[in-house]
């Protein structure tokens, strides 16, 4: 039996959780297209350094959401230009010449003429419009991916280039790759237009469509959305890295020197050029243990600067 799952919420933590239950709860001899959007949203790899891929200081000015997914690969940025696809099948089924084929039939409904690069890209003109990854748990598979009709190419950019951290780094790079949205060669295509034929290209290619559904907070709240929506999952599961942040703050100028395991800071060491009698050894040890994220380890150090010197009250 095979269906096609529509989301209707555009919150990246729903759509993410969602995903995950439906692959933990995919049964034998049935296939789902999963079809969902993130509004403003960088989605991360599994392994990757959010730090390291994301302007994080963008993001927070512009109200752009960091989620993290289960499986690997790069960062990825998502709005309503952009159109994710899920295919969900038990391991041993499934076929991902049959997903392709799903993928490339709606596209070249269009008269666009697609081409494969590796196991990962899809290409039009020689240009990136959709990246995929994988991912297996328990005998269950999911392939996904984006689908660039409309995206905000600028905010991409911006978006994808590392703050101005020091990192050394012992997580794993993004390939940054020339990309290309769909309506640059069709101005007519959009997002409801291309599900329709990815319905319709399933139902092509897989057959036996019982139905379509369609899922929002009101009908439905995964279970795992807590999980995706913490902070322990989507900065907490980074790779080891060592991180220098040079901050200009109340006592001046500072280097904040991290050491950082599994997201929580494990050693500290402060630098500054204040003039001030501060010993930032107390707050080096307030620092370990918590949770890493800037702006949290400037302000905890702010305030206790604040509470042992009378001149910043």
């Amino acid at each position: 039996m095979n269906k096609v799952i529509i989301s209707n919420e555009v919150n990246p933590y729903y759509n993410l959780a969602l995903e995950e239950e439906l692959l933990k709860n995919i049964k034998s001899e049935e296939t789902i297209l999963y079809l969902w959007q993130n509004e403003n949203t960088v989605v991360i790899g599994r392994n990757q350094n959010p730090y390291k891929e994301c302007d994080l200081d963008y993001m927070k000015e512009n109200h752009v959401t960091l989620a993290r997914r289960i499986s690997g690969g790069g960062a990825v940025f998502h709005d309503l230009g952009n159109l994710n696809f899920t295919f969900i099948t038990k391991e041993i089924e499934s076929n991902l010449d049959k997903q392709l084929k799903v993928i490339k039939g709606a596209v070249e409904s269009y008269g666009f003429k697609v081409e494969f690069s590796g196991r990962n890209d899809l290409l039009l003109n020689n240009r990136k419009f959709s990246g995929h990854a994988f991912y297996c748990e328990d005998g269950n598979y999911f392939h996904h991916g984006t689908l660039m009709i409309d995206v905000d190419i600028t905010k991409l950019e911006k978006v994808l280039t590392p703050s101005k951290l020091k990192l050394k780094s012992k997580g794993i790079e993004s390939v940054k790759s020339r990309v290309i949205n769909l309506i640059e060669v069709c101005s007519e295509l959009n997002v409801d237009n291309l599900i329709q034929s990815l319905v319709s290209s399933f139902n092509n290619v897989y057959g036996d469509l019982q139905n379509s559904y369609i899922y929002n907070m009101s009908s439905y709240v995964p279970k795992l959305y807590d999980k995706y929506s913490s902070r322990l999952w989507n900065y907490g599961e980074s790779p080891q890295y060592d991180v220098v942040l040079e901050e200009k703050t109340v006592i001046g100028n500072i280097d904040i020197n991290l050491s950082v395991e599994s997201g929580k800071i494990v050693k500290a060491k402060i630098f500054s050029d204040t003039l001030e009698n501060i010993n930032l050894g107390k707050v080096e040890e307030q620092l370990i243990g918590i949770i890493f994220a800037r702006d949290e380890v400037v302000k905890l150090i702010e305030d206790y600067v604040r509470q042992v010197s009378e001149k910043y009250v």
